[in-house]
């Protein structure tokens, strides 16, 4: 996801002059930009942590802003950070297109031009995280300075100019922090096995009385849409503890009056049969619940054999056993975090 923020538009004067030093307001960030362009001016500043649950490993904080009264020309920069923007100071490296971010880098669009950058800094003086991540932000207060070279299209990617820009932002921005889940899969026999090498997940109403907590994966090194397997657990009504996963049948599991209080059933991508639970047990060691304002969540494990059903009244003769990891977020009460933002009229 690439977050923005605008420095200098057609139409919108720009100045060398930095002038004096002035207190950024909450939602604010001061830019100033020399070298090949030039900007001096306030704009929007807000950004997010999107925080995996359970794990430090693929948290990403991104750091905008936007001017206040866009112009035509689209001008933007990201500042991208794999990781939780804490107090301190982070060292900014040089970005490359195409390439997957592995520290801190940064990126500007003004109009048409496009410039990566080289090396710089990012310096947080106040971390001011909500108290629970949600729809509520708070405010990331600090600095970023970095050096950035224009990049241009070339036969075979991007090529370097000798057009350089030297950025400076201080930031109050409104800092949201989102929830994403943690899910890990094996699976022995069937036609696809071993453990994910990537996993989304998301809990729902079931539509039924009960909820649903489901989660879509890939096997292999690449991951795209749709993924290798699907799989559904019904919980009728969770709490911390273990429980019995029951058997299911096609007919069961096709009329929601023969539902059982827990059940899973797993789908493939490239195998018609359906999987559906012969037994098993979930253990849920933390179920937290959301509020208007802020996520909940539920953690725990599944183990469980599973029957693949050639048709809804003949079986395979194959089996799969699924064990599972899972820390799912549950959304806010009042909407999807992004979709309420917007109905809103905020952007995060």
């Amino acid at each position: 996801m690439r977050l923005w923020l605008s420095v200098c538009v057609l139409g919108v004067a720009c100045s060398d002059s930095a002038g004096p030093a002035k207190p950024v307001v909450p939602g604010r960030m001061q830019v100033q930009i020399s070298g090949s362009v030039h900007a001096n001016a306030e704009w929007q500043g807000f950004g997010q942590l999107r925080d995996v649950l359970a794990s430090d490993s693929g948290d990403l904080s991104l750091l905008r802003g936007e001017n206040l009264q866009p112009a035509t020309a689209d001008s933007q920069i990201n500042v991208i950070v794999p990781a939780r923007l804490e107090l301190g100071q982070l060292t900014i490296g040089r970005y490359v297109v195409g390439v997957p971010v592995t520290g801190p880098v940064a990126y500007v669009v003004i109009d048409t031009l496009f410039f990566a950058s080289v090396s710089g800094t990012i310096t947080v003086d106040s971390a001011g995280y909500p108290g629970r991540p949600g729809l509520t932000p708070g405010v990331l207060r600090g600095t970023v300075s970095f050096r950035a070279v224009q990049l241009i299209a070339g036969p075979t990617g991007p090529v370097e100019t000798g057009d350089t820009i030297s950025v400076h932002a201080t930031f109050a921005a409104h800092w949201y922090h989102y929830l994403f889940p943690n899910v890990k899969v094996t699976l022995g026999g069937g036609p696809v096995v071993g453990s994910s090498q990537f996993s989304t997940g998301l809990e729902s109403e079931d539509g039924h009385g009960g909820r649903s907590v489901s989660w879509e994966s890939d096997f292999g090194p690449s991951h795209g849409f749709p993924h290798d397997i699907s799989q559904e657990l019904r919980i009728l009504a969770p709490s911390v503890g273990t429980v019995a996963v029951s058997a299911l049948t096609p007919g069961q599991y096709f009329d929601v009056a023969q539902w059982p209080a827990v059940y899973t059933a797993l789908f493939y991508r490239d195998d018609p049969r359906l999987g559906l639970s012969t037994g098993g047990t979930l253990t849920i060691t933390s179920v937290l619940a959301p509020t208007e304002e802020f996520y909940g969540e539920i953690r725990g494990t599944l183990t469980s054999p599973l029957a693949l059903w050639t048709n809804p009244t003949t079986l395979s003769g194959d089996t799969v056993t699924a064990n599972v990891t899972f820390d799912v977020q549950v959304w806010p009460l009042g909407g999807i975090p992004a979709t309420a933002l917007r109905r809103a009229g905020r952007r995060p």
